[in-house]
């Protein structure tokens, strides 16, 4: 009689254990993993540069070949995945002078456009539109006859059309540009007649070629 209640009880308990593992709405720390598939998601970052910094190394070149510093840089800064923002600051300086005169230039200038890429990574061929500012500085002394010293200010507002094409391996960068452009300059008094000669020719092409380092 023992063995046959024994026997009932194992029956009663291996039903409900049976019951507990089918019903998958009963936690058990004996139940089977989900099976929902696992998703296994790698995240590649992205290793596009932030920002490219650039230099215009034949500009600088011919101008030092007439004894002329100058510096001339590009800076990148990428928007979107074909869209960035192009700022380029440019500053010239010389001093001309003899026993009794002296003729000091500074010429300032800044560019500000929207580079726009047919492809994607900031690469390849790109359309770009500039506004620009000039600010030229030119003071004369004359050591014999003060009263013919003059300290004239030009300012130039302008803008710019531009192709072009940009290469990126690894870190480092090229690009040559090509634009159109159109300045109206303004002076101070006493050289407005100068500057009217140079507004007739205010209109130009610019042709740009960097090297630099994207990071």
């Amino acid at each position: 009689m023992i063995k046959k209640i024994l026997a009932v009880c194992l029956l009663a308990i291996a039903f409900a254990s049976a019951q507990l593992v089918d019903d998958p709405y009963v936690y058990t720390s004996g139940a089977p993993e989900s099976e929902l598939p696992v998703m296994n998601v790698n995240h590649t970052g992205n290793n596009e540069p932030t920002f490219a910094v650039s230099i215009h190394p034949i500009s600088m070149l011919i101008l030092s070949l007439f004894d002329v510093p100058s510096v001339y840089l590009t800076v990148e800064g990428n928007l979107a995945s074909r869209l960035s923002l192009i700022t380029r600051p440019y500053i010239i300086w010389k001093e001309f002078s003899d026993s009794d005169e002296d003729l000091d230039i500074f010429l300032f200038g800044i560019s500000e456009g929207l580079r726009i890429y047919l492809s994607e990574g900031h690469r390849g061929f790109f359309a770009a539109a500039h506004l620009h500012y000039d600010r030229v500085g030119l003071e004369y002394t004359y050591d014999r006859n003060p009263d013919k010293n003059d300290d004239t200010h030009v300012n130039g507002f302008g803008f710019g059309l531009y192709v072009g094409h940009k290469v990126r391996t690894g870190i480092f960068t090229s690009s040559w540009d090509i634009g159109f452009t159109y300045t109206r300059f303004s002076a101070s008094k006493n050289a407005k007649d100068d500057i009217d000669e140079i507004t007739a020719v205010g209109a130009g092409l610019d042709i740009n070629y960097t090297i630099g380092i994207a990071f």
